[in-house]
């Protein structure tokens, strides 16, 4: 097989990307750019460019229909989450090329084979109370440590690699010495038990009767990608690459909160991408 290069997986993610938008357009389907694919669109006009991921959002009720319904729209692509896949081992979803394989060595051996993809999270209510909202937060943060203590294996995080943060290279060591600690303890947990409970924790706060909406089943550093429910009541195309994909109206609240000074790039020797996969073509020798 023959390995992607990096602008040739960012195509084919792209190519997904897409697909997946005609697809929500073509059926009243909702969807915004999320992550750093936003930050990439506002900051760049498409991928950051030491990035080579791309990460979408819908709202609960429009996450359940796409993976409902995407399947067989596209012989290519192929959809996968707890709602389609009992088998699943991520707390959301991802759409995959099926024309590539990728091995993600950060994952055991029975979920390391997968396709190029696009990860896409479901949107659900954060309480609006501070001790519940906390709560919730510290929950959900115990439950995608032990799901992902049962799914992982025994690789050193780069999870602040590509961060402004202070003391880079000490985190991930600190990092990597508690996820070694919970892969050890977490053997044994059933991977689709915990995300499940995660998802059906998170449903309890519905959109429609919350002031503050977020990405509650996925937590980056301690704190919920979050912005106001008004701020998707509309959506605004925004350039990303050779292409306009939605973000929600209140996109800059979005990437305040999640990122801080999010037109200040990292410093230089951190701009790496922080995965552990390797993507090849099927069928190409």
């Amino acid at each position: 097989m023959t390995e992607l290069t990096i602008e040739e997986l960012k195509q084919v993610e792209l190519n997904i990307l897409k697909d997946v938008a005609k697809f929500c357009e073509a059926h009243d389907i909702k969807y915004f750019l999320c992550g750093g694919t936003l930050l990439g669109a506002i900051r760049h006009k498409g991928f950051i460019p030491w990035d080579d991921d791309i990460d979408i959002a819908m709202p609960r009720e429009d996450y359940e229909r796409f993976f409902k319904l995407y399947n067989g729209s596209n012989a290519r692509y192929h959809a996968d989450s707890l709602e389609n896949n009992p088998n699943w081992h991520m707390s959301f979803g991802r759409v995959g090329d099926t024309e590539t394989v990728l091995y993600e060595y950060t994952l055991k051996e029975k979920y390391k084979e997968y396709h190029a993809f696009i990860d896409i999270f479901p949107v659900d209510g954060v309480p609006s109370r501070v001790f519940e909202e906390r709560l919730l937060r510290l929950t959900q943060k115990i439950l995608t440590a032990l799901g992902n203590a049962s799914a992982f294996t025994y690789t050193p995080s780069k999870h602040f690699s590509d961060s402004k943060e202070d003391n880079v290279e000490l985190k991930n060591k600190i990092r990597t010495f508690i996820k070694y600690i919970l892969i050890t303890f977490g053997r044994g947990i059933n991977t689709q038990k915990v995300f499940s409970l995660m998802n059906s924790i998170a449903m309890k706060y519905p959109i429609s009767k919350s002031e503050i909406i977020g990405l509650t089943v996925y937590i980056w550093n301690w704190k919920f990608e979050s912005l106001k429910r008004t701020s998707i009541d509309g959506y605004v195309k925004v350039p990303f690459e050779d292409t306009e994909f939605y973000a929600p109206q209140g996109y800059i609240e979005y990437l305040e909160n999640t990122f801080g000074d999010y037109m200040t790039p990292p410093p230089e020797d951190r701009r790496v991408s922080h995965h552990n996969f390797n993507v090849y073509w099927k069928n190409k020798l």
